[in-house]
């Protein structure tokens, strides 16, 4: 029977496991941490968004620069095809008003132990926990800590990005491929916050709080979701799709500003009339907070970034709800980061994933230089990039 080795026990390196089981491949299953999944894990306590339920078309586009590739994909494994697949783990799967998709019976850490049920039920599946990767050869012998080699005919490495490292996500696997002069690009933190100086007023009366379905503009670039206020600057779903279009302005420039529309349901014209209409002696905030339904922590954010003097004109303050500029100067350690830029170039692979200069070595999931943004596009690509390696390995 053939084997294949798996170095790497998050959602990609799984799902080539079950794949390749199905198929009638043996499996040997390496981690170094004492369980699988644990970045799986730790998404899932925010709810698990599994995948998008956007056209194909649509969704290719949230890779970048690598589109026309996940749009390959994508095809061949399609967001429809991971749903289908959960059913197979009895994950039923439901379709949220933003177009997600979640779990709609199952939590993470049931969807896993139903996995793991089923890879444990093929007597050729060996799990290997608390094994860390020490060492590749370019003849494919991996050595592993406490003086342990493999040699292996066949492997796949799904051994995550540079984020998270608790999770085992610690990116070190690094100097190994370097060493075997495989071309990486370097780690850069994707779906980030960033950093800007508050005032100690601000930090005091906002912390960690959500600016809800306002509309983000950085560039050419325009996003409706949602901005966390935080003590070092801001961060949430919304500016984590434009992440990487605000470090690299940072990386070149040292800055970048955002612009923000607070209502973007509302004309400028109507947020005009509606500040007019003051009567009697209620406060300013209280009246704002009731006409244009805006809550406590955007009054102190406009008030943060705007000019007192001019804060009760009509005209001017509309303006700011409208187009409010905030000014951001650094990037968050990419210990914070959900996922990570850079990695493994697809320069230096086929489009099978397979290392050019080592035939049978083959890399998955976020190991691969690939930027997506939250909202099921990040576990899409780890399942699509596996699902590509699997169907390579057994026409062969």
């Amino acid at each position: 029977m053939n084997k294949v080795t798996i170095v790497g026990a998050g959602p990609a390196g799984l799902f080539c496991a079950y794949q390749l089981l199905k198929k009638g491949y043996a499996v040997d299953l390496y981690d170094q941490s004492s369980g699988v999944g644990k970045k799986f894990l730790i998404a899932g306590d925010g709810g698990l968004n599994l995948t998008h339920s956007e056209d194909i078309e649509i969704f290719s586009t949230r890779y970048g620069k690598d589109e026309a590739f996940f749009k390959k994909l994508l095809t061949d494994f399609s967001p429809q095809d991971l749903r289908d697949w959960c059913e197979q783990l009895e994950v039923k799967t439901f379709v949220g008003t933003s177009g997600r998709v979640f779990p709609s019976n199952l939590k993470a850490a049931e969807i896993l132990l139903n996995w793991l049920k089923v890879l444990k039920s093929y007597s050729e599946f060996n799990l290997f926990l608390k094994h860390k990767l020490v060492g590749i050869t370019a003849d494919k012998i991996l050595s592993f800590a406490g003086d342990i080699k493999v040699q292996a005919d066949t492997v796949i490495f799904a051994l995550g990005g540079a984020s998270w490292e608790k999770t085992g996500s610690d990116g070190k696997w690094k100097e190994f491929f370097e060493t075997l002069g495989i071309e990486l690009k370097p780690f850069l933190p994707m779906n980030c916050g960033f950093e800007r100086p508050w005032s100690e007023h601000f930090i005091k009366k906002v912390d960690r709080t959500p600016l809800k379905n306002i509309l983000i503009k950085v560039k050419n670039r325009k996003i409706r979701g949602e901005v966390m206020l935080t003590p070092f600057g801001v961060e949430g779903g919304g500016i984590y799709t434009v992440s990487n279009v605000i470090r690299d302005f940072i990386l070149e420039q040292g800055k970048c500003f955002i612009h923000l529309d607070l209502k973007p349901d509302w004309t400028k014209e109507v947020i005009i009339q509606k500040i007019k209409s003051k009567k009697g002696k209620e406060s300013f905030s209280n009246h704002l907070r009731k006409t244009l339904k805006v809550d406590k922590a955007m009054i102190v954010l406009l008030r943060e970034l705007t000019d007192a003097s001019k804060f009760e004109n009509p005209e001017y303050l509309a303006e700011q709800i409208k187009n409010l500029k905030v000014e951001l100067f650094g990037i968050r350690p990419i210990s914070e980061a959900i996922s990570t830029s850079g990695g493994v170039s697809f320069s230096g692979l086929t489009d099978d994933l397979e290392v050019k200069a080592i035939p049978g070595m083959y890399v998955v999931g976020e190991m691969l230089d690939f930027e997506a943004p939250t909202g099921g596009y990040l576990l899409q690509g780890c399942f699509s990039t596996a699902w590509r390696v699997v169907e390579a390995i057994t026409r062969s």
